[in-house]
């Protein structure tokens, strides 16, 4: 007799039922991924990260034969993802958090180019004496070969370069803080006091120099266990100081520590805050001998919601849910309509009135810092001061925050970015009549990377 065939168990058969029903759930969610893909609008700015994102490339033949094009369209369709900004924050806040270590009781967490697993050090008053682990640092005087360019934030659709020297490439985040790790300048605190002695001797005795190179947060936020990580700012400040001939130096690491409990440095931002800048414009008037308006004569205004330039450079979820307030001066000379602001561009060309201040209201929040304005152009602001005293700056991006304490200091003001300065530096304070040169320069700046625009700024032609 033939064999009866068995007929499958009933379970069997709701098991493929079952499977093909997740097959067909799991195409249609593709699908419908797909057509959301295609269909949604998408993003064209990143305001986390501060740059416009990629467009749609134009069609030519040269581009599709090469395969330009379709690579073009490829690295749009990636960087245009609708809905991206809300994607970057639940993996920022959900998933990254589950990469790395985090050290000690401070929950410090590690980006770029710091060591691996950092050796925690009993607590301590001073940093150690030893050479710092960091030793690759953007702007802190190693081998420029050795150096790694960070992008400093710009505007959407800004043709403005890198600015070099301002960001190190070895990021701390603790306590909701972003803190730039400093590798010590190796030397390039006496090239800096020689190129100083250069301008010195090139505009003469009757100009008034000033140099004030500007710490960062590392130096007054550091936890003390983790000091092994970063070299001493004051050190390299108070080196300076020593090593100036002919240049007054301006102090303005002793205000600033005495001020340290209040937001004198953004938390998710690489610069200083508008108060920070206050405190050392009020000691440079000090030591210029100039009027000097109280911060009581200032319109404050506060914005809510600021995440800046550290975060677009880390990612980490603990700056980008812990915003802090963006707050900005307004003088009252400004507010009165008292003040002439006429930005130039980088030749001193083309004249054009603006207003002191840019309108952060109109940015986007990741933006802000750039109230203070764009680095590429010259600013003159004549103030309606009058006692004859005239100030060249010669800045990087920090500088831009002491321009409008500086308002009721001086008749005349010009705010030159060393990085985008074409004229010769000589030359330009000699046509502007000025009476005192001022050099307010990050330390990353000073002994950094831009070190060299200062020397070539004063002898290009």
């Amino acid at each position: 007799m033939a064999e009866k065939k068995k007929k499958a168990p009933a379970s069997s058969k709701g098991m493929k039922v079952i499977a093909v029903f997740n097959i067909i759930v799991i195409l249609a969610v593709l699908f419908a991924a797909a057509a959301a893909l295609v269909i949604l609008p998408r993003e064209t700015v990143s305001t986390e990260e501060n740059r416009t994102l990629t467009k749609f490339p134009e069609f030519s033949l040269s581009s599709y034969l090469s395969g330009d094009y379709t690579e073009g369209i490829a690295e749009y369709y990636d960087d245009t993802v609708p809905h991206r900004s809300d994607i970057k924050s639940i993996i920022s806040t959900y998933i990254l958090p589950l990469k790395g270590v985090k050290y000690g009781e401070d929950s410090i967490e590690i980006y770029g180019n710091v060591p691996a697993k950092p050796k925690q050090e009993p607590a301590a008053t001073e940093p150690p004496a030893t050479e710092p682990a960091v030793t690759e640092t953007t702007g802190t005087g190693t081998a420029p070969a050795e150096t790694t360019t960070v992008p400093v934030t710009t505007l959407p659709d800004s043709n403005e370069p890198a600015a070099e020297g301002e960001i190190s490439d070895g990021i701390v985040v603790v306590n909701g803080r972003g803190i730039m790790l400093y590798g010590g300048a190796g030397g390039m605190d006496k090239s800096y006091a020689d190129c100083m002695a250069n301008y010195r001797k090139e505009l003469g005795k009757d100009i008034n120099i000033w140099s004030m190179v500007i710490p960062t947060s590392v130096s007054f936020y550091m936890p003390e266990n983790y000091l092994s990580l970063t070299a001493s700012e004051k050190d390299d400040l108070d080196s300076i100081a020593k090593l100036l001939k002919g240049v007054t130096p301006v102090d303005v690491y002793t205000p600033l520590l005495a001020h340290k409990n209040e937001n004198i440095y953004a938390r998710t931002d690489h610069h200083w805050s508008a108060l920070g800048a206050f405190y050392a414009a009020q000691e440079f008037a000090k030591q210029a001998g100039v009027p000097f308006a109280p911060i009581e004569e200032y319109e404050k205004n506060t914005i809510r919601g600021y995440v800046g330039t550290l975060y677009g450079y880390t990612k980490s979820a603990d700056l980008l849910n812990n915003p802090e307030n963006f707050v900005y001066y307004r003088p009252k000379a400004d507010i009165d309509g008292k003040l002439t602001v006429t930005k130039y561009d980088e030749w001193f060309t083309d004249p054009t009135e603006y207003s002191l201040l840019n309108d952060p209201t109109k940015m986007d929040k990741s933006q802000m810092y750039l109230t203070y304005g764009t680095d590429e152009l010259i600013t003159h602001v004549e103030t309606g001061v009058k006692n004859g005293r005239i100030l060249v700056v010669f800045k990087d991006s920090y500088g831009n925050a002491l321009l409008p304490f500086l308002t009721s200091s001086f008749e005349h003001i010009y705010m030159c970015d060393i990085r985008y300065f074409k004229p010769n530096a000589m030359y330009f304070c000699q046509q502007q009549k000025a009476t005192d040169v001022l050099f307010a320069l990050s330390i990353y700046s000073a002994v950094g990377g831009n070190q060299e625009c200062l020397n070539r700024i004063l002898y290009q032609w």
